[in-house]
């Protein structure tokens, strides 16, 4: 896996907005990593500026893609003392179709938004810019909710071995420098529930099945930490029992996490997010923030 060199930071100069350019201007000093900065002006809005204002369409347009392009390149003098090369660009059309566009032609290897503030969760799901960027990409999207005060110190990582989560893992190695990353594995075993109403049958299948997952879950994560130790990565490894939200809702708050990087399973995850998946859960749940990596997700490679 190549290294983080190429970050983009989509804005609208909102508050949120900004969080999000600072930590990644934060990753990019800390990655030598270049950082773009990308407004998105919409369509609709402008041709209705466009009617309503006595300038004509074309002098209309320009005048507010020069206000845009005046706005970021205040962004950048505010982040020159981070010694950072930095790009930006204004570009005209849908928010998520554009960041995407863009951070495709321009290989980028992370991208950063904001998060929409209380009612974040339920707009992600229903259709916002995070959500669309989210389902038609494939790039790794930091979703800030937090001031950025420094580089991130405590990581967490919920792996379920599966190739997915792994993935994730190996990013958030990549992108978290000098940190140990908390790895953890939410045991979740469904005959646990109730069995006093089946004590012969505990006895002599549920305690098997029982030391089964558990003694799998054990090996999986030996792996992972033997892996991670031959390349000098620093993991700490975790195994708790419960729901995985639950779990990590609790680890996060126990740990005083500030970053937790999970992985995106596939083209249907925000599907799957409507029914209550880990996902939703981690993002509502939460007050740290949440990296989400897609499946087959890595820095570009050299060139």
């Amino acid at each position: 896996m190549g290294k983080i060199r190429r970050i983009l930071a989509a804005t609208d100069f909102s508050p949120r907005a900004r969080r999000a350019v600072q930590r990644a201007a934060q990753i990019a000093h800390e990655h030598e990593a270049e950082l773009y900065l990308l407004n998105v002006l919409p369509v609709f809005p402008l041709e209705a500026l466009k009617r309503l204002m006595v300038e004509t369409p074309p002098e209309t347009e320009q005048r507010l893609y020069n206000q845009a392009k005046a706005a970021l390149q205040q962004e950048a003098e505010l982040l020159a003392r981070n010694r950072i090369v930095i790009r930006q660009h204004v570009a005209i059309g849908r928010a998520h179709i554009e960041i995407n566009r863009y951070a495709k032609s321009h290989r980028i290897d992370l991208l950063v938004i904001g998060d929409q503030g209380e009612s974040f969760v339920r707009e992600l799901f229903l259709g916002t810019t995070a959500s669309k960027t989210l389902r038609t990409g494939g790039h790794p999207l930091l979703i800030t909710k937090q001031e950025p005060r420094g580089p991130y110190k405590h990581v967490l990582v919920p792996v379920d071995f599966s190739p997915s989560s792994l993935e994730a893992l190996d990013f958030a190695s990549k992108v978290v420098t000098g940190e140990a990353i908390y790895v953890l594995h939410a045991l979740n075993i469904p005959t646990e529930r109730g069995k006093e109403r089946h004590t012969s049958l505990h006895e002599e299948w549920i305690d098997p099945y029982r030391n089964k997952i558990v003694n799998r879950a054990q090996e999986d994560m030996d792996g992972v930490v033997e892996d991670y130790a031959s390349r000098q990565i620093p993991v700490t490894p975790l195994i708790d029992r419960g729901p995985a939200p639950a779990v990590i809702r609790e680890k996060a708050r126990a740990l005083d996490i500030d970053l937790i990087v999970i992985g995106k399973r596939g083209e249907t995850e925000l599907d799957d997010t409507l029914l209550g998946s880990v996902t939703k859960h981690v993002l509502y749940e939460t007050t740290c923030d949440v990296l989400i990596v897609s499946p087959a997700t890595a820095p570009n490679p050299p060139g």
